[in-house]
């Protein structure tokens, strides 16, 4: 078995995270989904004890950088995010009378390994968390984040994304959810 993506819960290591919609639905493009991760982003910040160093939200899928406190387990704190949107999202779609995204979600649930006690699965099963040991992971990884709009070609710069830390890193702008810099300069 590959130690690729281990958590090493008795280190403190910054994680480069990935989270994908199930079926690489578009869910994210639409605002008020979209708001639920941006504010479950900001959420983990003050609650679950783990700054966000960088993040950007697709709309199939989001990267961040995440460092939990050391006694804060990575692991937790993603199931706890992948939970809580999850629902969030469902209930919003239920709302919405999203009868096609609800299918979806239900299909993926029936095929999929969620909870029982889970109608939907809105996330595609793990993190892929990678441990970020090096000054040059860390910068690969914050450009691979900050570009991903870029490559997609939704925006011809990482400055035109709103929802990145881009602004934050090259501007020293203000982001939401705040951005914790992992490096400066």
């Amino acid at each position: 078995m590959t130690n690729r993506y281990r958590v090493f819960s008795e280190q403190n290591y910054a994680y480069f995270v990935t989270c994908t919609i199930v079926d690489w639905l578009p869910v994210l493009a639409q605002q008020p989904y979209r708001q639920i991760v941006l504010d479950s982003l900001a959420y983990l910040r003050t609650h679950k004890q783990t700054q966000l160093n960088a993040f950007v939200i697709m709309s199939t899928h989001l990267h961040a950088i995440l460092w939990p406190e050391e006694g804060t387990n990575l692991s937790d704190v993603m199931r706890d995010f992948k939970r809580f949107t999850s629902r969030s999202i469902s209930r919003e779609a239920t709302r919405l009378n999203d009868r096609e995204l609800l299918e979806r979600f239900s299909a993926a649930r029936q095929k999929g390994r969620a909870q029982d006690v889970s109608q939907y699965q809105v996330w595609q099963e793990g993190s892929h968390p990678e441990a970020i040991f090096t000054f040059k992971f860390a910068r690969q990884k914050l450009d691979y984040i900050h570009y991903n709009p870029v490559r997609a070609g939704l925006v011809e710069s990482v400055l035109d994304w709103p929802y990145s830390s881009a602004r934050a890193y090259y501007l020293g702008e203000e982001t939401y959810p705040p951005t914790d810099m992992l490096i400066t300069g």
